[in-house]
């Protein structure tokens, strides 16, 4: 079980034919805030805490350092430079 507190969720509402329609939405912003609202949630799930991702050499060249580094921060991190 998850459980989550203090967590603030705000919904803006869009002029959309229907719900499924932003669901389905490819509008940019839409997907960007739902990936940025997804990765805090998961980077602040226990089950993760002193889990560590190791990216390996050769992946400067994509823009990613090489190095081990704690999951929860990395999504943090990600979030964040979404956002």
């Amino acid at each position: 079980m998850i459980k989550i507190e203090n967590l603030t969720i705000n919904i803006n509402k869009m002029s959309l034919e229907s719900e499924e329609e932003l669901l389905d939405s490819k509008i940019p912003a839409v997907v960007r805030d739902e990936l940025v609202s997804t990765l805090r949630i998961i980077s602040e799930d226990t089950r993760f805490e002193g889990q560590t991702v190791v990216i390996p050499d050769g992946c400067e060249k994509l823009g990613f350092a090489e190095g081990e580094f704690d999951l929860p921060q990395l999504l943090e991190f990600l979030a964040d430079m979404l956002e």
